[in-house]
């Protein structure tokens, strides 16, 4: 008897230490998948800041424009001013 309890205690220790490195893996996928999230997260935010950085060249695209046409309107008004005299 004293040699299958030595097997059973070996076989429930070989047992645990199975368990312990399940828990130790599902505590490494748990942390991939954070270090996941994180990266997305960082995305997510990279790809907010690279439309708010469109939208400003947007806006300094019309801003351009509107300046192109002041100039054009006031190159106008020089022009009357000189078919004038």
């Amino acid at each position: 008897m004293h040699n299958k309890r030595s097997v059973f205690n070996a076989e429930g220790c070989i047992g645990i230490a199975e368990a312990r490195i399940s828990i130790a893996e599902a505590r490494i996928g748990i942390a991939e998948a954070r270090i996941g999230i994180a990266e997305a997260r960082i995305s997510i935010a990279e790809a907010r800041i690279g439309i708010a950085e469109a939208r400003i060249g947007i806006a300094e695209a019309r801003i351009g424009i509107a300046e192109a046409r002041i100039g054009i309107a006031e190159a106008r008004i020089g022009i009357a001013r000189y078919c004038q005299i």
